[in-house]
């Protein structure tokens, strides 16, 4: 490989990773309190739940009572004079029991969203949390791979000496500069996906495009304490998917009931004010205004169409309750695996801080001596660096595997550990 070309590589990249991403650090709380802020699906769910609670709050209220008003084109004479104008007021009353139901079925609609909004906050919240950890992970693959490039630089020149000096063939001169090249790219990889996670960032962020996320601050592998059985005590109490699922069969049981009632009659009560023209006769009552009282009922006769109606909200019911058993499979389901994954992580986090970081270390600085003493090959040396790099990134892979399931794990529990 040309050299100067090699050096210009590497200058480049060197000035590139300058400007990778700006100085200052973000952490996840203060992305997460932005995202709960601005973030376009958090806000259409609670103007959603908003908008069901102003309407629970008039469907209980009496339908809009009724004036009316007749002109006799031909009058129609009485004793006392002829009719002439026709005033009328009227106010339909339904059934007792039925306004209370719509107001209740309408509540409870009321509450499924406004766990939907606490649902779509925990989703939100949930890949916030994925986007920072996948953008720590490649913050820390980008430094570890820029640290082994710095030691394939120094193993380059080593190689390089050796065969000014004719003690290794240009063949070790010629890989270590691969490897590096091979390193070079992994960077620009590492690079361009950071940028596209920033992309997505923006997105739940609601932010300007191409605005750029500063560098993450350190994640640890949090001591995570709780019991399988301990969990599923608080699926069953906060998980929004459970409680949607709770409050629709309540909903549907209202609107099974209020179907029932539609076999009632509603009723209608009004006054009616005629105005009567003077008469022609000497009655001390002529052209007296007469008045009268009204009453109304419907007549829920078509039984075909109140049976299906009362059929149907009844398979709603039953498609409630359904859903709900299937909502507890799943959480529950959901809960046990996470469980089982988030232990295994722990203890992978735990293998590789104790033995596989330390171990692939040792190997690497016992080849490194030895190569350069001339005891083993420039192959050993090379793979020793291979799985160095290989075992550190693998390492933070499995602390951002176990923080993201519990992140989602918080999720389907609906509540954070």
């Amino acid at each position: 490989m040309n050299m100067r070309y090699f050096i210009v590589i590497i200058f480049v990249l060197v000035i590139s990773a300058g400007h990778a991403y700006p100085e200052e650090t973000v952490t996840l709380d203060s992305l997460i309190d932005e995202a709960l802020n601005n973030n376009p699906k958090i806000q259409a769910a609670y103007s959603e739940w908003k908008a069901a609670e102003y309407k629970a709050r008039y469907v209980r209220g009496l339908p809009d009572p009724m004036a009316s008003y007749g002109y006799f084109g031909e009058s129609v004479e009485t004793k006392v004079g002829p009719q002439e104008h026709k005033y009328g007021v009227s106010q339909t009353i339904p059934f007792p029991g039925k306004l209370g139901l719509k107001g209740k079925a309408q509540a409870k609609l009321a509450s499924i969203l406004e766990e939907k909004y606490e649902a779509a906050k925990r989703e939100i919240t949930k890949e916030i949390k994925f986007l920072y950890y996948d953008i720590y992970w490649v913050d820390k693959a980008i430094k570890i791979t820029e640290e082994e490039k710095a030691i394939i630089e120094g193993l380059e020149k080593v190689a390089q000496r050796k065969y000014e000096s004719n003690l290794t063939p240009q063949q070790d001169v010629i890989k270590a500069q691969v490897e590096l090249s091979k390193l070079i790219d992994k960077l620009f990889l590492l690079r361009q996906n950071r940028k596209s996670l920033e992309a997505k960032a923006n997105r739940f962020l609601n932010r300007p495009r191409g605005k750029e996320l500063g560098k993450t601050s350190d994640v640890g592998s949090v001591e995570f304490t709780y019991e399988l059985e301990e969990l599923h005590r608080i699926s069953d109490e906060s998980s929004q998917q459970l409680l949607v699922s709770k409050l629709d069969i309540e909903r549907a049981e209202y609107e099974r009931s209020l179907a029932r009632l539609n076999y009632l009659p509603d009723f209608t009560f009004g006054v009616d004010y005629i105005e009567i023209g003077s008469g022609s006769t000497t009655q001390p009552n002529d052209g007296d205004d007469a008045w009268m009282g009204k009453v109304a009922i419907n007549v829920p006769i078509w039984f075909g169409k109140l049976n299906a109606q009362v059929k149907e909200k009844k398979a709603l019911l039953e498609s409630s309750k359904k859903n709900h058993e299937d909502a507890e499979n799943v959480v529950d389901y959901e809960v046990e695996d996470l469980y089982f994954k988030i232990m295994t992580y722990k203890d992978i986090i735990s293998l590789y801080k104790t033995a596989l970081v330390p171990q692939a270390e040792q190997a690497y600085d016992a080849a490194k001596t030895s190569y350069e003493t001339g005891k083993v090959d420039f192959l050993n040396w090379l793979d020793a660096e291979r799985v160095l790099l290989q075992t550190r990134l693998a390492h933070y892979k499995a602390i951002v595997d176990y923080q993201k399931s519990i992140a989602y794990l918080e999720r389907v529990i609906g509540r954070d550990l």
